[in-house]
Formats: structure tokens, sequence, C-alpha cells
């Protein structure tokens, strides 16, 4: 026990021997730095940069109220409020930001192409327009909505779960009305080719 209480008061001299405008220029410093090295590995990566970002807060409000106790060794209490607030109110600032750059993030990737958006009614049948499918054709819907179904079973990021059920049902609509037309064969074939990137992500 008085080995532990002579090393805090070691690091309490030693802290004490260094003039408190250099430990409020360090302690802004390493804020600074985590907080910058944090955005930037968001930057960085789709997975962080999507991920819960309540920590940040957490970090925020533990990083105020320590630099309010620092301030306090050095500089009144209303001084020490006052520049705590504006640390503080950065720090949401900062979490603002980094939440604004994830949710634009996440809707451009989950953002339909207008290929696979719903059809919002059908078009009227051409008369003496030949089936556009051909058996392949047909195979390949019936695949593509195989493996939509098993898509689904699987623990997809919301996002993607209402991409898919966007997907399953506008191909529905094209096998339940039976002649595909020019347009809606591509719509399929997109489809296709999105379940396909899918299925590689989460594995089939």
């Amino acid at each position: 026990m008085d080995n532990v209480v002579r090393f805090f008061a070691d690091v309490y001299s030693s802290l004490a021997d260094i003039p408190f405008g250099s430990l409020v220029a360090a302690a802004l410093c390493v804020y600074g730095g985590l907080m910058a090295a944090f955005a930037l590995a968001c930057a960085c990566s789709f997975r962080l940069r999507s991920a819960d970002k309540r920590p940040v807060l957490h970090f925020v409000n533990a990083a105020s109220a320590l630099f309010f106790a620092l301030m306090l060794t050095g500089a009144g209490v209303g001084e020490s409020l006052f520049w705590s607030v504006l640390l503080w109110l950065a720090g949401y600032a900062c979490y603002g930001a980094l939440c604004a750059f994830a949710r634009g993030a996440r809707v451009r990737a989950a953002k339909p192409s207008a290929a696979l958006s719903l059809l919002p009614e059908s078009p009227p049948r051409r008369p003496q327009v030949p089936a556009v499918s051909a058996p392949s054709g047909g195979a390949r819907l019936d695949h593509a909505l195989s493996i939509a179904d098993g898509l689904l079973s699987k623990p997809l990021s919301r996002a993607d779960r209402q991409e898919l059920e966007r997907m399953k049902t506008a191909l529905t609509i094209i096998r339940v009305k039976g002649e595909p037309t020019p347009q809606e064969n591509e719509t399929v074939n997109d489809c296709f080719n999105a379940l396909l990137k899918l299925m590689a992500r989460y594995g089939r």
C-alpha cells in the first residue's frame, strides 16, 4: 500500500513541476490528436464509419471533466468552467460531424440504382412483343429469387436487408407478370448482379 501511495505522490510531484500552460497545451494536443485520429480512421474504414458513435460521446464527456479538473489547478472556477464547456461543445460538434458523415456514407451505399427501383405500376403490355426472357432468363429470375430468400435468412445490415427486400419485391412483380419487357429484363440482370455481390459479402 505504501508503494502505491508513493507512486501517486511521485506522479503528482512530477506534474506539479510542469508549468500550468504546458499542461493545458499538452492536454489539448492529446485530445485533438485522438479526435483527429478517430476521424481519419473513420474516413479510411467503412466498418468503423458505420459503427456506433456513442463511445465518442463518453470520451468527450470524460475528457471535458478531466480538463476542468486540470484547469482548476491554475485558474478560477469561472475560467475553468468556461474553457471546459468550450472543449465539450467542440467535442460534440465533432461527434455531430462524424455522425453526419457516417449517415451520408450509409445512404450512398444503400441508394438503389434506377434499374433496381420498384416498378410503380405495370406498363401496358405491348401487342406482338416477343418474350424477352428465354428459358435461361426465366431460370435466372427463379435463381435470383432463390438467392434473395437465402440471403434474407442471414444477419444482414439494415440497409442491405431493405435493399434486398426491394429487389425481391421487384423480381416477384416481374415473375407474376409473366412476360418481361426489355427494360424489366435489364432490371432482372441488375438485380441478379447485385444479389451476387451480397452473396459474396455475406456468404451463401
